[in-house]
């Protein structure tokens, strides 16, 4: 008979083994990021309190120099997307203040907010590799920052980076942005 000591013992074993093979399948893509091995987890989206898909992430994981790297997955371990798509939480000292924490101790991120890293761009430029965010269903590409007697266009302007401005909220996608924003405080 199976104690609950031996399940929780059992389930951990489970979750070691699953992340391993997620590390294995990604292993190139690892490399070619430069990064370690144990920055690269799976995380489970679910739904918080306001309705929003999201996935937490602990502070440690915020503070990783190259930001923090995962794969979202199904209850049962399983990818949860058939691309095998690799998501990307940027390092972000502001954390706490962009961020709600739950019971858990970690900080609730949707999804959309997420970098998807393409591997192809990385295999090619490596760790430098241009890191592409999701936005409601669409692909973007980050944008860089405009050289410093040049302006970003007015056209290109988002609804989030809107916001930002008008609210002095580091919280729009572009990082040079929220640079700005912060700043200028």
């Amino acid at each position: 008979m199976f104690t609950t000591s031996n399940k929780n013992d059992e389930l951990k074993e489970l979750k070691r083994q699953k992340l391993e093979s997620f590390r294995n399948y990604h292993a190139r893509l690892i490399s070619d990021l430069g990064i370690d091995r144990m920055d690269f987890n799976i995380k489970m989206p679910f739904y918080d309190r306001q309705g929003r898909n999201v996935v937490g992430i602990f502070a440690s994981e915020f503070k990783k120099a190259n930001g923090f790297y995962f794969e979202l997955i199904t209850r049962d371990l399983s990818p949860l997307d058939p691309e095998r798509t690799v998501y990307r939480a940027p390092n972000n000292p502001a954390f706490e203040e962009e961020y709600e924490m739950n019971e858990k101790f970690s900080y609730l991120v949707p999804i959309e907010e997420l970098r998807i890293v393409n591997p192809t761009s990385v295999a090619i430029s490596g760790p430098s590799a241009v890191v592409t965010e999701k936005l409601s269903n669409k692909t973007m590409t980050s944008y860089k920052a405009p050289a410093p007697i040049e302006d970003a266009p007015y056209g290109e302007m988002t609804i989030r980076d809107y916001m930002a401005i008008h609210t002095g909220r580091p919280v729009s996608t572009k990082t040079w942005l929220n640079d700005l924003i912060r700043n200028n405080r």
